[in-house]
């Protein structure tokens, strides 16, 4: 009887757009709420107040994804599919509350003794305001995939419009932002986004009748562990090249690159939620046979225009945005943006094959994956950016990710994917060659209109390409 897999009645799901979609947009306004926040509190209290903020919240995700245990993405697939109760959702969420919060009362008096007097209360509330943030993961797996996948997206994006707009108006209409004041702020909203994730991800959802399972916490935390392993090491994967880089160069070139990474990020950690989405999305299709199976096709060509569209309009506005954010200096960074534009081209389209491989219980070979990225990724630097400095790290990351659509590809197993796949990289490795062509005859800048114009046109011709096929579909249908 131990192998016998009990599964639940899943309520009606959503369709792609809405369960990945949605939450790319309240991603993006959390991104331009969370830049709006950096840039009042630089105004308000300066550039230290920003650091001590960076520092808070970046301890806060390091301790909540190793106390996550990988539940959250591990419930993303498994509560869609109908393997785990809502109820079993409910006794995980409220045991992640009580780890939390145990970890963040042990961590005030440490933050008291080690931060500043004058910032110490501040960083805490910072701390704990991110760590909520993290816990309301377990609750949003409970409508994740489902009709009312739009309520996470409503509730993240508008608390993150409305703390910009609390400090914004404490800023310009009371006695200035101070540190303890948007650290106050962002512990209120925080809550209040605890309660809404809590109570409104809850709402309508109906227990299955009968007695509960009894929650068999092992067996999920066993499960759960490559979760959590694959979370650490792409933390590791994306944050390895800064270390190297700044193991062989000047920290004047280490500083451009992580200013160009910081232009390309935002749209990365969209792609990294519209992933989730996407995996809430695929799960069901795979475990109960759903129509058209897990859609492998649909999902990558999904990511894979996003991912055209988010690079052709990065594109396009970096002339303009690295010279403001950056004037004359900006020459390099502009230059380093560029080619990561690559990047961003196909890491969009690998996040949709990650998410295709975890719905189809690929957790384990996500493992491998990482771990021959990271691979690549530390050769590659070490060849590259003793010889070429950032430009070297830059294209490091952009081959890397040939590497992991190879890998993906390879652990998912999924035959029809070979095809967009190669045509993909094909697609990257002529846009890096009209990027190259382009700056050696028009220069920096008139190459940056040219490639996103590229871009942009590829993913037109896609989507008319995917529409005259649905036509054709259609037509054959109603003709049968």
């Amino acid at each position: 009887m131990s192998g016998i897999v009990t599964r639940h009645r899943a309520p009606r799901r959503a369709s792609l757009a809405l369960s990945s979609g949605l939450l790319g947009v309240s991603t993006l306004i959390s991104r331009v709420s969370t830049l709006a926040l950096v840039v009042l509190l630089t105004r308000g209290a300066g550039v230290d107040a920003v650091g001590y903020y960076g520092l808070a919240t970046l301890s806060a995700s390091l301790v909540a994804i190793g106390l996550s245990f990988g539940m959250p993405t591990y419930l993303t697939r498994q509560v869609p599919a109908g393997l785990v109760q809502p109820s079993h959702v409910t006794r995980i969420h409220a045991l992640r509350f009580a780890v939390l919060g145990t970890v963040a009362a042990v961590a005030y008096p440490v933050m008291a003794a080690v931060a500043p007097t004058d910032v110490s209360l501040g960083f805490f509330l910072f701390f704990a305001a991110s760590m909520l943030d993290q816990w309301n993961e377990t609750a949003w797996v409970r409508v994740r995939g489902t009709a009312s996948a739009w309520k996470e997206s409503v509730v993240n994006g508008c608390s993150s419009i409305l703390l910009a707009s609390v400090c914004a108006a404490d800023l310009w209409l009371f006695d200035g932002l101070t540190f303890l004041d948007a650290a106050r702020y962002c512990v209120m909203v925080a809550m209040l986004r605890s309660l809404a994730a809590t109570v409104w991800s809850a709402a309508g959802r109906r227990e299955p009748g009968g007695v509960p399972e009894r929650l068999h916490l092992a067996k999920h935390l066993r499960q759960g562990f490559p979760y959590l392993v694959s979370d650490l090491l792409g933390l590791l994967y994306f944050r390895g090249d800064v270390l190297i880089l700044s193991s062989f160069v000047a920290a004047t070139q280490v500083g451009q690159y992580v200013s160009a990474t910081g232009l390309i990020n935002p749209a990365v950690q969209v792609a990294s939620a519209m992933s989730v989405g996407a995996l809430a999305y695929a799960a069901p299709r795979v475990f109960t046979g759903g129509e058209g199976g897990s859609e492998p096709t649909t999902i990558y060509r999904f990511f894979l225009q996003a991912g055209l569209a988010a690079a052709g309009v990065i594109c396009v506005g970096l002339p303009l945005g690295v010279s403001i954010l950056f004037g004359a200096e900006g020459g390099p960074i502009l230059q380093l943006a560029l080619i990561l534009s690559l990047f961003l081209t196909a890491r969009f389209a690998n996040f949709g094959l990650s998410a295709i491989l975890l719905a189809g219980g690929g957790a384990s070979k996500r493992v491998l994956v990482l771990l021959a990225s990271i691979a690549a990724s530390v050769a590659l630097n070490l060849v590259l950016v003793g010889r070429f400095g950032a430009m070297g790290s830059a294209w490091s990351a952009v081959v890397t990710e040939f590497v992991v659509a190879g890998a993906l590809l390879w652990a998912s197993r999924v035959r029809q994917l070979a095809t967009p796949v190669a045509l993909t990289m094909t697609g990257v490795v002529l846009a890096g060659g009209v990027m190259v062509a382009s700056v050696s005859l028009f220069g920096l800048q008139t190459a940056c209109l040219v490639v996103g114009a590229c871009y942009l046109i590829w993913g037109i011709a896609l989507l008319a390409r995917q529409r005259r096929t649905a036509r054709v579909l259609t037509y054959t249908g109603e003709a049968a």
